[in-house]
């Protein structure tokens, strides 16, 4: 009697190595692939996070500060732009047969452009639009540039906006050279204002971790300089072929 108590005693005492036992593992070698497992999951997540402090540290391409520059810069620029736009159509909505000092030639014409149905493409004149938003933008880039902290709403409304406003940039540019053919200087004013203030926004969201993305989306994103750069030689390029044999008669090649 004595053994077999001492038998289930000892058998109760271990349950952990009776199940290892049982499904043919070593306890010894069960438990070192558990702590192994465990290291391995430690040693992840300390490189993981290694990697997230050093791109916090990493140098911001697009801080607040500089970003709020961008979009007072831009968005005075671009609101010059559109109060000239509108000065102008009103000047010819006052008398029809006048000229505009942008009236260069039958491609490069302002007026060409603003009595077209793109020209007010939402049912008022796209200037009204530009000169609300680029308006509201400029006083985003100054709270940005004091160092204002803004609210979520106000940081997704920010790009929102830049994001509707370039997408609108790029339907204007495609009617104005492939259907209108003809360009408008103070619009492209506006083009050239825009894609900045677009990047620049872009980067700053994805940069203050508002807008997550992995890491290599991330870092094209931040490149919001080179990005704009690379979008007016793009622009220029789809400009120069379109109008070539404009260019060439202009200059008197052809």
């Amino acid at each position: 009697m004595s053994s077999m108590n001492e038998n289930q005693g000892s058998a109760h005492s271990t349950p952990g190595t009776s199940r290892a036992t049982a499904v043919g593992g070593d306890p010894e070698v069960v438990a070192d692939d558990a702590n192994g497992e465990e290291l391995d999951d430690a040693q992840l997540r300390a490189e993981i996070d290694a990697e997230l402090a050093a791109e916090r540290r990493s140098k911001p391409r697009a801080g607040a500060a500089l970003t709020g520059a961008v979009l007072l810069i831009g968005g005075l620029v671009g609101w010059i732009a559109a109060l000239n736009l509108l000065v102008d159509k009103l000047f010819l909505l006052e008398n029809p047969g006048g000229t505009l000092a942008c009236d260069i030639n039958p491609f490069i014409s302002c007026g060409t452009v603003m009595f077209t149905w793109q020209a007010e493409a939402f049912g008022i004149p796209n200037m009204a639009l530009g000169l609300g938003g680029f308006a509201i933008m400029g006083v985003l880039g100054s709270l940005m540039i004091s160092g204002t902290s803004l609210p979520p709403w106000m940081r997704w409304a920010r790009l929102g906006g830049m994001t509707f406003a370039f997408a609108f940039i790029h339907f204007l540019a495609f009617s104005a050279i492939f259907i209108i053919r003809a360009l408008c200087p103070w619009c492209m004013v506006v083009w050239v204002a825009t894609a900045p203030m677009f990047f620049a926004t872009l980067a700053h969201t994805v940069e203050s971790g508002d807008l997550p993305l992995p890491r290599p989306v991330a870092g094209i994103l931040r490149r919001w300089v080179l990005l704009t750069l690379a979008w007016y030689l793009l622009v220029a390029l789809v400009i120069l072929f379109a109008f070539w044999a404009q260019w060439m008669s202009m200059l008197g090649i052809v």
